[in-house]
């Protein structure tokens, strides 16, 4: 099997906090995600919660990367009113977090809907007040790539000169969403975060906007169709190194049974399981699809 070589980048591997927990359960899982040899994790936002969190990492030399912002309300970032304001209220809460128990980076979502709205400048401007936080406080926004790209993109583009404006590579996003386009190839000179899973790509095309997320399992690397060997070759090429994340869920998506083994382990053998395939795709043994 081949072997990672002297000149590869050094990553480190982390995972996320499987979103069937919450509050004080995800203190007690982390330290099962310390025992199997992880090196960081990431959460999503919990408020009140995250001190608690960032008191279990540092008991077990755990670097928590990031928080993942409220997401499934940022397409009201882009309109008018109460709604708006309300959201991005939620995002400056979440940096403060940040900001306070010395978690580097916040990750969010550019918009969340499946119909493609076009980029506002009320939008603009809501960002843009993210981002001036962000700074003043010394956090990174890692902007995610979603179902389609036309808002990061125009975001990218705006901000492009703004330090803390960077990017975060979500994989099975990208197989499922964004139509061929090498995200890593567009954004990868501000890498700062990944989301990696595996899934088999859309395979219903006739599916309505609201159910195509089910496309987007965030299986373990190596039970899907994507080409990990191909993301670690795109990922070399860019200036990131350092954790490399895991996203996987523990929970199946209607009318589907893909974590139905994932589902029956002991949560501590599940951890060590994407652990091993987490290693397998760093170090180039996993099998290389479309061979």
């Amino acid at each position: 099997m081949p072997q990672r070589t002297s000149n590869q980048k050094h990553y480190t591997l982390g995972i996320n906090v499987p979103d069937r927990f919450h509050g004080d359960e995800i203190t007690e899982q982390l330290a099962h995600i310390a025992r199997v040899g992880f090196d960081g994790f990431f959460t999503l936002w919990e408020h009140g919660y995250v001190e608690k969190w960032a008191n279990a990492a540092a008991r077990h030399g755990l670097f928590y990367q990031s928080i993942h912002a409220p997401y499934l309300e940022a397409g009201k970032l882009w309109q008018e009113g109460e709604e708006g304001e309300r959201v991005l209220c939620e995002l400056l809460a979440c940096l403060g977090d940040c900001a306070r128990f010395d978690i580097p980076i916040m990750v969010a979502h550019a918009f969340m809907d499946f119909v493609d709205v076009p980029p506002t400048e009320i939008g603009f401007a809501r960002h843009a007040r993210v981002l001036e936080e962000a700074d003043r406080l010394g956090v990174t926004l890692a902007l995610e790539n979603l179902v389609r790209s036309s808002s990061l993109a125009a975001l990218m583009e705006r901000f492009r000169g703004v330090e803390c404006c960077r990017f975060c590579y979500d994989a099975g996003h990208e197989s499922c969403f964004n139509e061929g386009e090498d995200m890593l190839s567009l954004y990868g000179d501000r890498l700062c975060h990944t989301h990696l899973n595996d899934n088999f790509g859309v395979t219903d095309r006739t599916l309505p906007p609201h159910l195509m997320p089910n496309h987007d399992l965030h299986l373990a690397m190596g039970d899907g169709t994507i080409d990990f060997a191909d993301v670690m070759d795109r990922l070399d090429k860019t200036p990131y190194e350092g954790l490399l994340c895991c996203e996987i869920k523990l929970k199946n998506v209607p009318g589907r049974h893909d974590h139905d083994r994932y589902i029956e382990m002991p949560i501590e053998e599940f951890y060590a399981f994407v652990l091993e395939r987490a290693r397998a795709m760093r170090d180039r043994t996993l099998p290389r699809k479309n061979a």
